[in-house]
């Protein structure tokens, strides 16, 4: 009896033994289960990294050639530009120098803000009065560059800007000053204020005519006052006329002899001892099917012929910088960017289609790739992944970016592997 006692307490004490062993077992297999079933379940829900798009393509390009090179002496600034997109080269600084009848493009802006007219107009007519015959006599005796009047005669606005900008009459341009603003000092307010809202911040003016060596600027300042002036109709006919008959003083002739060669259709010279002569010129051709202005400025050119020489330069200076003009394209289907990921394989990102800016050799365009949205995966050959931009100076163009092949999403192997 105590045998077999013995042997039933044993028994149960093992098939406990067992049991709790087996419920520890199933404890650890439904641990593991959950485990499992959490970790899919993060692993599926959880927002994998977002594909990264980089640029492969350099965001600096360099249009291939020689660059244009300005070379000039010592104390003589030089520059030369595209209208509408930008600086083509300069030398010589930003050291302002008296600048004499160059002054003349400014007042006669000034004049075309307060008093508006179109090429088919002529504005109202401006009498001459003694006082300003007066000035003519004294500034004549003095050399200075004037067109005479007589007292009692009448110049509309368009004849006496013509005055003013073609033979380049010094007397005149003060009468323009003394009818827009009452006086010279406050039309000379007027002029340094427009000049310092174009940002010509080496420029300063004494008065309307240039007489005055205290009026100052330097050749890109000149450039890019050329430029606004140049964009104004009325201006930009004056300063391309050869010649023009006024009422006292018949026919007057522009002092810039470079008209009509090389394409120079304006704008100004000037000459004052203090600071020698200087020119701001404009050229236009056709290139590449459109029309292309050059602007240019030689300031401060000094020697024995000065206002020849600064002509001659220009000339030269139009004809180097019309042989490095170029058309820079990106073509379709360029390789600009690749669009990656942890879980696919790198695509690659081209422009779909070509683009192309006005340009010369040696300039630095730039490249620019925005997205357009925030990437996510999945995304099929094709899909545009932003807007590629190429910008040179104040010309531009732009175009979209897509993909060249499937980017898929992350399976789900990877996302198991990758909580």
């Amino acid at each position: 009896m105590r045998s077999t006692h013995r042997s039933s307490r044993h028994y149960r004490g093992r098939s406990r033994q067992r049991g709790g062993a087996l419920a520890l077992v199933l404890i650890v297999i439904g641990a593991l289960v959950a485990g499992c079933i959490a970790w899919g379940a993060f692993a599926l829900v959880h927002t994998p990294p977002a594909p990264k798009l980089a640029m492969s393509l350099s965001s600096d390009l360099t249009v291939p050639g020689k660059p244009l090179a300005l070379t000039a002496p010592s104390g003589v600034e030089e520059a030369v530009a595209i209208d509408g997109v930008g600086l083509m080269a300069s030398t010589g600084g930003e050291r302002p120098t008296p600048i004499a009848s160059l002054t003349k493009m400014m007042s006669a802006l000034v004049i075309l803000h307060d008093h508006p007219l179109t090429p088919l107009t002529s504005g109202p007519a401006i009498t001459v009065t003694q006082a300003d015959v007066s000035t003519y006599q004294q500034e004549r005796r003095a050399g200075d560059s004037v067109v005479a009047v007589s007292a009692g005669e009448q110049l509309s606005e368009l004849q006496a800007l013509e005055a003013a900008l073609i033979p380049s009459g010094d007397n005149v341009v003060q009468l323009l000053a003394t009818w827009d603003a009452g006086s010279v000092p406050a039309f000379t307010a007027k002029m340094n204020a427009l000049a310092h809202s174009l940002g010509l911040s080496h420029t300063h003016y004494a008065g309307p005519s240039g007489v005055d060596p205290a009026t100052v600027s330097t050749a890109q300042d000149q450039l890019r006052l050329a430029e606004v002036a140049m964009r104004n109709a009325v201006f930009a006919k004056i300063v391309s006329m050869p010649q023009v008959t006024l009422p006292v003083a018949g026919v007057q002739y522009n002092v810039d002899s470079d008209l009509g060669t090389d394409g120079i259709d304006g704008i100004k010279t000037g000459w004052i001892p203090a600071g020698g002569a200087s020119f701001v010129f404009s050229a236009t051709h056709k290139f590449d099917g459109q029309k292309v202005r050059v602007l240019g400025a030689v300031v401060g050119e000094q020697g024995r012929t000065p206002l020849p020489t600064a002509l001659a330069v220009a000339q030269q200076i139009v004809l180097a910088s019309e042989k490095t003009l170029q058309v820079f394209r990106l073509d379709a289907g360029t390789k600009v960017a690749t669009v990656s990921a942890p879980y696919a394989k790198t695509v690659q990102v081209v422009s779909t289609a070509s683009m192309s800016v006005l340009a010369w050799s040696g300039a630095r365009v730039s490249v620019n790739l925005r997205d357009s949205a925030r990437l996510t995966g999945n995304l099929n050959a094709g899909s545009v992944v932003g807007t590629l931009a190429i910008q040179l100076g104040e010309a531009h163009a732009a175009t979209s970016a897509h993909t060249t092949s499937q980017l898929p999403s992350p399976s789900l192997t990877w996302r198991l592997e990758h909580p």
